[in-house]
């Protein structure tokens, strides 16, 4: 039986380079191999693999490198211990815990996660039971179906393990996390060290199958995952230009129109954008209440992909400098695309003041180079984690025994 292998590389570029033939300067596919895609061997010399695809999105065949700069871009099938890959692999970083850092890219797929007894099953009640917060519990429960339930709890979980790694800690006891005004959540307390993370802040964001977070350490962060569903839940189709049509600029449209009649492909020209506007208001903190035709988006393709963009925003017709955008189409089957926004602190919008009084490094401190330099620190890959990775390892033990599966 052939070998199958599974593509762990490449999320931060939309998925790994695909080349016609053997040899590394023999002509490359338009189209990347996506982070997440399975693919049988066809042939095997050296560390280039001749592939034939199996699920997932790309090329159908092609020739790929196994590993660059000693990462892996590919592991047998056989190596991967959930469906759940992890892309750069786990020997290679530390992705949540002390050490992990202060700036995380985590995604979780709900798909992927079927606890026993659903949201009253010991593992649900379990995880549920590591929310300090009571009216945070509560808000999970009220949701009827229970992959709103999923979604939520798991959102909760995000911020506060990365609030933990962020802070070096190995259970959420100490970790308190508020709200502002606007429902954006926050770390209270304890803080982040001042000299290396003095505006450390996390924002997360869930839609159809991921529930994805992203935290900084000097920058404000935002954050929004997109569904490529045209319809609503009843099934009904979305007149999305007429439902949306104050939320675009007159340039966006045109840029939304162009691609072409068939109002799928013009549909993710449309969650895209939405999706950026999204983790722009998401950063500032204000929502929805923000008129979106205001703030114009502007892409171009990150190096070698048409599956990742860099992105800079117009605000009421002047270009905003102080923001950068990163966009991510999400691997596997169901279309999502991802943005990550990074902005300045004078556009907060914090009417309590509690989150503001928790940074402590104020605009005015960073000169012009600072900042830029702030905007233009990679925006790293997403790590795609399963369910046991968002539970503090003081608390592991006892995650396994209502039923969930230990991690790493």
């Amino acid at each position: 039986m052939a070998a199958s292998w599974v593509v762990v590389g490449g999320v931060d570029k939309g998925g790994i380079l695909v080349r016609v033939g053997q040899e590394l300067g023999s002509k490359a596919v338009a189209d990347r191999l996506t982070t997440g895609s399975e693919v049988e061997q066809l042939d095997l010399a050296g560390d280039r693999l001749r592939y034939r695809l199996l699920s997932g999105s790309g090329p159908q065949e092609g020739w790929v490198s196994l590993r660059i700069s000693g990462k892996d871009l590919l592991v047998q099938k056989a190596a991967a211990e959930t469906e759940l890959v992890l892309s750069p692999s786990l020997k290679d970083h530390r992705v949540t815990g002390p050490g992990s850092g202060y700036r995380h890219r985590w995604a979780v797929n709900t798909d992927e996660w079927c606890p026993e007894g659903e949201a009253d099953g010991s593992e649900f009640q379990f995880l549920l039971g590591l929310i300090r917060e009571e009216e945070d519990r509560k808000s999970v429960m009220r949701f009827k179906f229970i992959e709103d339930k999923k979604r939520a709890l798991l959102s909760r979980l995000l911020v506060r393990q990365a609030s933990a790694s962020a802070l070096n800690l190995t259970s959420f006891d100490a970790v308190t996390i508020k709200r502002t005004k606007g429902r954006k959540p926050f770390l209270a307390a304890p803080l982040t060290p001042q000299e290396e993370a003095p505006n450390w802040n996390v924002n997360c964001s869930h839609e159809g199958s991921w529930v994805v977070c992203a935290s900084e350490p000097k920058c404000l962060a935002g954050i929004d995952v997109a569904e490529l569903r045209r319809t609503s839940k009843r099934g009904d189709p979305v007149d999305f230009h007429d439902v949306f049509k104050e939320h675009l600029s007159p340039k966006e449209w045109t840029h939304v129109n162009s691609h072409g009649p068939d109002l799928d492909d013009q549909y993710e020209v449309f969650s895209r954008f939405w999706s950026a506007k999204e983790s722009f208001v998401k950063a500032r903190g204000d929502g929805i209440a923000y008129p979106l035709g205001q703030a114009e988006f502007h892409w171009k393709a990150l190096e070698g992909t048409t599956k990742a963009f860099e992105g800079s925003v117009v605000i009421e017709g002047k270009q905003s400098p102080e923001w950068r955008f990163v966009q991510h189409r999400m691997p596997g089957d169901k279309a999502h695309w991802t943005t990550v926004g990074r902005g300045p602190l004078t556009d907060i919008v914090d009417a309590l003041g509690e989150f503001t009084r928790t940074l402590r490094r104020r605009q005015t401190d960073f000169s012009e180079k600072e900042w830029q330099d702030c905007l233009r620190e990679e925006s790293p890959h997403f790590d795609v984690l399963p369910v046991g990775a968002l539970v503090p390892q003081e608390h592991m033990d006892g995650f396994t025994k209502a039923g969930g599966k230990r991690w790493p």
